[in-house]
């Protein structure tokens, strides 16, 4: 189940990527006028959707019996 919610957030996260490079490169006027928004918008859906994409695909950590 972890994997499975990795692949999709690591979609996501790609979606999101995309999205935000297409803000710093675009010079489409609607989007230039608002670009300081956005920009914050972007990364701040981004930038924890990397991490947590990252956290999921770590191993769990195995626990020793003592």
């Amino acid at each position: 189940m972890r994997k499975f919610l990795a692949v999709i957030c690591s979609l996501l996260t790609l979606f999101a990527i995309r999205e935000t490079v297409y803000i710093y490169t675009t010079v489409d006027q609607d989007v230039a006028s608002q670009r300081s928004m956005l920009i914050l918008t972007a990364l701040s859906i981004t930038i924890p959707l990397f991490i947590l994409s990252f956290w999921l695909w770590i191993p769990k950590r195995k626990q020793q019996d003592e």
